[in-house]
């Protein structure tokens, strides 16, 4: 899910900068790829929290949200100058076609090749949903179950919990 909604986003933000040439005269174009970004890039957010609570069971639920909460925040922030230089930057497409040259902004660039940027980093996350595991009963926890056993390390957990399969 996750996948599909940042690459509608990345898709969605091209028309937002077509309003001021042929293409785009139609407000109803303004319109839908707002509503559809809105659609789009709205459940990203909390998909995601719920995803990285679930890969780093036990672990604090509060903790995991604010870490990412505050992470998103300061990438956010650190971003700010660099959209406010790529807002002041214009790139031509397709200038020779009178019909169909347009400009596209380097802010719209920066959001579209961020968006390329998460959707590649996404399509290669495969870590083990630990939380899930623990209450489907579908093996151990700690990543006994999956060979994997970077959490307990990372977070200084020695005692290896074990799931009992409910029967």
């Amino acid at each position: 899910v996750t996948l599909a909604c940042i690459a509608a986003t990345a898709a969605l933000v091209i028309p937002l900068v077509l309003t001021e040439h042929a293409v785009g005269q139609e407000p109803l174009l303004l319109l839908l790829a707002l509503l559809g970004l809105g659609m789009a890039a709205g459940p990203v957010q909390p998909i995601n929290a719920e995803l990285a609570v679930d890969v780093t069971y036990p672990g604090d639920e509060t903790a995991v949200e604010s870490v990412q909460q505050i992470g998103g925040n300061l990438i956010s922030a650190l971003l700010v100058p660099v959209a406010e230089y790529a807002a002041s930057q214009d790139y031509q497409i397709l200038p020779q076609s009178p019909e169909l040259a347009s400009d596209i902004r380097g802010d719209v660039v920066l959001l579209t090749v961020l968006a390329g940027l998460t959707l590649l980093v996404f399509s290669f996350f495969d870590a083990p949903l630990r939380r899930t595991l623990a209450e489907g009963g579908g093996g151990e926890v700690n990543g006994e179950g999956s060979g994997d056993d970077t959490f307990s390390t990372t977070m200084g957990i020695s005692k290896k919990k074990e799931l009992v399969s409910k029967e």
